[in-house]
């Protein structure tokens, strides 16, 4: 079976060529080791996107889809050939599955995680079982991601070009402000793996990579077997993480196997905001462990997030004060958007929001511009747009 799997564009997103499609190169390695024929169609960075889409010819779509761009996946669904068998997945589909079923009733929706079910759904499929939804399954192991059937030098994660490799999947925490696809379902991948897919991609050419998941600290005793494996690879590499277990030893060991950079999300110089997204992070630690990764010659990226309910003039000069006294190499901000699957979106009440956009396409964290998505008790438009320009020009 020919099977064409859909990354769609973002085009509120600056460089929506950032990342590879990781998720859609994860259902392919099994497909593939069955015998199917599988193309990645990944729209990102394409102006003419629309005729790549009018000229797909195959015998099964799939589509993935987060919330700002479920508007453009609608339109992708309806511009492809009706007698094309399609199913939709990811993170939109999975939490908001009753709008998705009655805007696209012909699709099959996947929800959940579908590595170790897409073979299934696709014999399904093939069988012509009558199947409108399927729910997904955890994995019980992770495979490794079919990085030939992309371009892997069109992407250039923190404008660089280096590639991506995932440690873990899932996320142990409850911050209030995220959208989880497996709840607080963690698992880490063998590091014997993570070897095979380094020595992959540095046959391609890729001598800096990024550890792409943000939780790899989650298991400080999993994050130190992973640095000791790769302190004798001859490669360069950025980690995402937060204070929660960082550590001098676990910072000394990290630059000698190679790590330049480390990315935390730090949110807010706030307390009273950190707490309210239950992010589980201390001010003065935060400030503690930049000044240990800057000790140990590492770069630090602080990334920042505005217009969380409650945020004042005196929330957003705690930030900024933040910054200007630890001084992050780089920062990175984004915009509290009320995404669907998390605490906030469906405890609105509890955060004295008193409207949501019913505009998908305005979800998005970071982008080209800052538009609203939200308002709450204390929070106008006006304030969020302020905040927003108080932080971008410090950043």
């Amino acid at each position: 079976m020919k099977i064409i799997l859909i990354n769609p564009p973002s085009p509120y997103l600056e460089n929506d060529a950032a990342y590879p499609p990781m998720g859609l190169m994860y259902l392919a390695t099994p497909l593939e080791e069955v015998g199917h024929e599988v193309e990645i169609l990944d729209l990102s960075a394409t102006p003419k996107w629309k005729q790549k889409v009018e000229k797909v010819e195959a015998d099964l779509i799939g589509i993935t889809c987060v919330t700002p761009n479920y508007p453009v996946v609608k339109e992708i669904f309806y511009i492809l050939p009706d007698n094309i068998p399609k199913m939709i997945g990811g993170v939109h589909p999975t939490h908001m599955f009753n709008e998705v079923r009655h805007d696209l009733r012909d699709a099959i929706i996947v929800r959940y995680e579908a590595d170790n079910e897409i073979v299934k759904i696709v014999d399904m499929i093939q069988e012509g079982t009558n199947m409108l939804s399927y729910c997904g399954k955890i994995p019980s192991a992770i495979y490794k991601p079919a990085r030939h059937l992309v371009d892997l030098y069109k992407y250039s994660p923190g404008g660089e070009k280096v590639t991506p490799i995932y440690t873990s999947r899932g996320c142990p925490y409850n911050c209030t402000f995220c959208s989880k696809i497996v709840g607080n379902n963690f698992r880490i991948v063998n590091p014997l793996q993570i070897i095979e897919e380094i020595e992959e991609v540095k046959k391609v050419g890729f001598n800096n990579i990024v550890f792409g998941d943000d939780n790899i600290s989650a298991r400080p005793s999993h994050l130190q077997s992973i640095l000791k494996a790769v302190a004798p690879l001859d490669v360069t590499f950025r980690l995402n993480m937060d204070s929660r277990h960082i550590t001098f030893d676990m910072l000394k060991l990290a630059k000698k196997a190679g790590c330049t950079e480390i990315s935390m999300g730090i949110e807010s110089g706030s307390q009273m905001i950190l707490n309210a997204m239950n992010k589980q992070t201390e001010v003065d630690k935060n400030k503690k462990v930049i000044g240990m990764i800057k000790e140990c010659g590492i770069m630090v990226k602080a990334y920042f997030m505005v217009n969380f309910p409650g945020e004042t003039d005196d929330t957003i000069r705690d930030t900024i004060k933040f910054i200007q006294d630890t001084q992050p190499d780089k920062c990175f901000l984004s915009t509290f958007a009320p995404l669907p699957g998390s605490y906030v979106f469906n405890n609105p009440q509890l955060y004295g929001i008193t409207w949501m956009s019913s505009n998908w396409s305005d979800y998005y964290l970071a982008g080209k511009d800052f538009k609203p998505c939200f308002l709450s008790e204390g929070l106008t438009t006006q304030d969020q747009i302020r905040y927003y320009k108080m932080l971008k020009d410090v950043i």
